[in-house]
């Protein structure tokens, strides 16, 4: 149903219906009715002839939604407003269990649509297929989706039972279904969600092509047990009960198996429950089974280990995802053993689970999106005692979120609970439609109010909050954990900061590990602004008398908890042994936050890192070291003493190679005027870490590090204010596949930074300027992967080489930056944001032809595109025809010291625009009038005198773009 179209003339109507039965599903498309008579429809749990079911119409001459059961054509609800012909709308319909949903998308620019529009109860049908209609006109349906299972795999074949789409991926009942994969060194994850009290379902490993035989690593809800089968035999080879909770029907597990040569570990919820030998080495096929009833599977991935953490830039032992986008963390705490880390991902809490720091088992996501919004960044505590009342006089965790409502002004964002009974695996959310923070401004406002972290004020005897408002943080107090009260606030004024204050933390320290002596931590994030080369990581230290905070720092004092460019968000954990501190950071830069060249994952975080408050000259100050668990990866140790080094001197690390390494370095300056190391090295890339003496700074410098024109604000060098004890400088570095970490003066400098060199750079060398530098002791520890099962890294994808770009436009010249390159689509871009390409020639009037595409081989690439003319030389001034996939429209702008005004557009053209597709564009420009034809037709005709002459300009925006056959032809 993909794409869609349905023209129908007068009174007739015409539907396309899906083969495949659903139960609970949801169905959504982008509408466009071309008529004003015209009637579309999504229809739910229909069957064969759309005479049973439930539909919903968009009826633009009845100004409303209509929800309705098909057979006895009866009303159950409807939803007034106004429809427009030549207008594109996203239109959903959910069916779970006996509730319909309607949801309702106006607005692509600032989306709309999140809560349901009609919400109604009907036990009539609970089975059927899908369907679009269209009456009494022509109507277009473009971007049809139904829920389905999530997952990498292709090929997938019933090969028994029933298998259906579901919301909550696939259902299946008594039967299995296999995909093709034909490696045998494999791991395999699914969330799998017993259906029923008796129903079992497994993961299928090492299938014939037809299904038979191999392994199945199942859960039996009725029995509470983790088994791996043998499905030749029959023979159970192992089996355990759940290794962190009952399994039991209507749970949700993460189950991952891993198949190396003939072992096999079964991994639920983080925890390994089984590990066997086996005899089976190869197959041809993977597989989800199910038994006695019905279970449910999602997010199911499989790949071969050779596949697995491998690819060019993927962290070797920095947390990253398998695929999603990975942000700031949340919730980090301690609890019964485990390290919890949850994160952001798409509004969303992700959740990985440790017993060491270091090694992380992923678990399904913790917190969805909800009725009430997203939930966005917060944290999470122990509740030991049950001091919420929550756990039935047992312990259990409380996280604490920003609920942002996308359709609400500003999101309305509020701070609400949710909580756990069984150690993270599953959450309820507590409160109701009342936040546990209401949003200052009130329950309609957009104020500023973001992302609360919790801690225990012990000296106090209460629980304590503090939560970001912009440019202040508010302090809350309970007594309860349900309850909360503000007692003050710090920031405004003078205190505030280039760039939004975000996700703060706040937590005693003692100075010099005197716990008579402790001061009070307030950390922070800045939003990206130039004066701090974007976002930034910043800290106050002072006191806090149980309801207010007071600075040791006088206003518009800035302290760096990090000086890199990228470390972002950095949350503590809550309730470590010992009394310790550890926190972790985002490594990324709001500058360009899900730009990284990375592919199906994005984003990872930093190492653990101790933190501690030392007294200083300067004051007290906060210092952090790599926690000493990351020793455990240390493998082979290169070590070079008591040598002295000059500018002349041959590379002390000539012949060390590697992408994964920390390094330990005592270095007496003597003569020299810098010293340093230089990473991942080879013919033309490198990364500078090191020390100026003459600035008294710790540097890293990726100015050649590699690839870097996918944003424009990422080349450069970053510094950190240092000094020596003695002459001597001690600096430690962790460097992995993407990243630097740098550390100086036993942690009181940081920096922190992504780099992206290609695989085969592994050198290293160290040098010194300036003069004669002495060696003291340098080691470079070679640093195991936590995630990869092999010692191997992809190669980078080739880039496309060979075709031609036709066309008169002459040189381009690309600004600010961006990736311009000819291949056979023509001339392509790819950029994250505005990236222009500006023909030397200038015209007055012209006709401008081209064939555009967005989008790019990867399905999941996105973009847009625009045509510029009369142009100033940098393109900030230029009549602008933009073509965006996810705004639905094409927009004519007169765009003026590079913004683009949307509201004072001079036309505007509802558009079903395609990424993948290639479309014609003729702008034909004579005097003050401007037409705009697509695919042959005239779209736009308007007349203005903004520009009367300049450049004509090719231009991508947020992804990816490709030009052919572009040709300006002056009248």
């Amino acid at each position: 149903m993909q794409g869609a179209q349905h023209l129908v003339e007068g009174g007739l109507a015409a539907r396309a219906i899906t083969t495949t039965k659903a139960y609970d599903t949801a169905l959504q498309a982008d509408l466009l009715l071309h008529d004003a008579s015209a009637i579309a429809s999504l229809l739910v749990r229909t069957d064969t002839t759309a005479t049973h079911g439930y539909g919903v119409q968009v009826d633009a001459d009845q100004g409303r939604l209509r929800l309705y059961r098909i057979d006895g054509n009866v009303t159950l609800g409807t939803y007034a407003t106004t429809i427009k012909a030549d207008t594109v709308y996203r239109l959903r319909v959910e069916a779970e269990h006996d509730e319909l949903r309607v949801h309702w998308q106006t607005n692509f620019l600032s989306p709309d649509g999140y809560s349901p529009v009609i919400t109604v109860q009907d036990s009539t049908h609970t089975k059927g297929r899908l369907a679009v209609t269209a009456s009494a006109g022509a109507v277009s349906f473009e971007n049809i989706a139904a829920a389905d299972l999530a997952t990498g795999l292709q090929g997938w074949t019933a090969r028994s039972g029933t298998w259906t789409p579901d919301l909550r991926g696939i259902r299946g009942e008594n039967g299995l279904r296999t995909a093709p994969f034909t490696d045998g060194d494999l791991v395999a994850r699914a969330d799998i969600t017993s259906g029923g009290p008796s129903s079992s379902a497994g993961l299928v490993l090492r299938a014939s092509a037809n299904g038979s035989g191999g392994y199945e690593a199942r859960l039996e809800a009725g029995r509470n047990v983790v088994v791996l089968l043998d499905r030749s035999s029959g023979a159970r080879l192992a089996s355990a009960a759940g290794p962190v909770r009952h399994i039991a029907s209507g749970g949700t597990y993460r189950v991952e198996a891993r198949a190396t040569g003939r072992t096999i570990e079964v991994y639920v919820d983080g925890v390994r429950a089984l590990k066997t030998r086996v005899s089976r080495t190869k197959g041809a096929a993977f597989g989800t089974a199910a038994a006695h009833g019905a279970s449910y599977f999602q997010n199911v991935e499989v790949h071969s280990t050779a596949d697995y953490f491998t690819e060019p830039y993927r962290p070797t032992y920095h947390y990253s995802q398998l695929t999603g986008s990975t942000s700031d963390p949340n919730g980090l705490v301690y609890y019964d053993g485990e390290y919890h880390l949850f994160h952001q991902d798409e509004g969303r809490w992700a959740h990985a689970v440790s017993t060491d720091l270091v090694h992380w088992q992923a678990l399904p996501i913790a917190l969805p999106w909800n009725e009430y919004g997203n939930c966005w960044s917060g944290s999470a505590v122990v509740d030991a005692d049950d001091t919420s009342g929550l756990f039935d006089g047992g312990s259990g965790l409380i996280a604490y979120y920003t609920s942002y409502h996308p359709d609400k002004p500003g999101g309305n964002a509020s701070v609400r609970i949710a909580y756990s009974r069984d150690k993270g695996c599953s959450w309820q959310w507590h409160g109701g439609s009342t936040p546990a923070v209401q949003n200052p401004g009130g329950p309609d406002a957009g104020w500023t109010f973001r992302d609360p972290k919790v801690i225990r004020d012990e000296a106090h005897d209460q629980w304590l909050m503090v939560v970001s408002g912009g440019d202040h943080i508010r302090f809350f107090t309970s007594t309860d954990l349900l309850t909360w009260t503000q007692v003050s606030s710090f920031g405004y004024g003078d205190w505030a900061t280039p760039g939004v204050w975000e996700c703060p933390d706040f937590f005693p320290l003692p100075v010099d590990g005197d716990k008579d002596k402790v001061k009070w931590v307030l950390t922070l994030s800045t939003g990206a602004v130039r004066a701090t080369n974007g976002s930034a990581a910043q800290y106050f230290t002072g006191e806090w008398n149980g309801t207010g905070f007071t600075p040791d720092q006088k206003a518009g004092t800035v302290l760096r908890a990090d000086s890199g460019r990228d470390y972002y968000a950095a949350m503590s954990f809550y309730g470590l042994p010992d009394d310790r501190r550890v926190w972790l950071g985002w490594m990324s830069n709001w500058d360009y936050p899900f730009s990284a060249p990375t592919g199906a994952w994005n984003g990872q975080l930093s190492t653990p890192r101790e933190l501690t408050l030392t007294d200083t000259a300067d004051g007290v100050r906060l210092a952090q070291r790599p926690v000493p668990e990351l020793v455990t990866l240390r493998t082979s140790t290169t070590t070079r003493e008591d040598l002295a080094v000059d500018p002349d001197s041959a590379n002390p690390l000539a012949g060390v190679r590697d992408i994964a390494y920390e390094i330990e370095a005592e270095i007496t300056l003597g003569t020299a005027t810098e010293i340093g190391f230089r990473l991942r090295t080879d013919d033309d890339q490198h990364t500078a870490v090191g020390y100026d003496a003459e600035a008294q700074e710790l540097f890293v410098d990726r100015s050649a590090s590699g690839l870097s024109d996918f944003t424009q604000y990422f080349a450069g060098r970053t510094t950190a204010p240092m000094k020596t004890t003695g002459g001597r400088v001690t600096l430690r570095v962790f460097v992995d596949s993407s990243s630097v970490e740098a550390f100086g003066a036993d942690g009181q400098a940081a920096v922190t930074s992504l780099i992206f060199p290609g695989p085969d750079a592994e050198g290293m060398a160290f040098y010194a300027k300036g003069g004669t530098a002495h060696v003291e002791s340098l080691k470079v520890h070679r640093l195991d992967s936590t995630f990869r099962l092999v010692d191997r890294v992809k190669p980078l994808v080739a880039a496309p080489t060979g075709g031609e770009f036709r066309s008169d436009l002459g040189k381009l010249t690309i600004t600010p930056a961006g990736r311009w390159s000819t291949d056979s689509a023509g001339r392509t871009a790819s950029f994250d944001k505005d990236s222009n390409a500006i023909s030397a020639r200038t015209a007055t009037d012209l006709d401008l032809t081209t064939l555009v595409r967005l989008g790019g081989p990867d399905p999941d690439t996105g973009g847009a595109l625009s045509l510029l003319w009369r142009a100033s030389s940098d393109g900030n001034d230029a009549y602008c025809l933009n073509i965006d996939p996810d705004l639905r429209v094409i927009r004519l702008v007169a765009k003026a010291n590079g913004f683009f005004d949307d509201g004072a557009a001079l036309a505007r053209v509802p558009a079903l625009v395609r990424r993948g597709t290639t479309y014609p564009v003729r702008i034909f420009a004579e005097g003050d009038r401007i037409q705009v034809f697509l695919n042959g037709t005239r779209i736009i005709d308007v007349t203005d005198t903004t520009y009367s002459d300049g450049h004509v300009a090719l231009n991508v925006f947020g992804g990816r773009a490709a030009y052919q056959d572009t040709y300006a032809q002056e009248l």
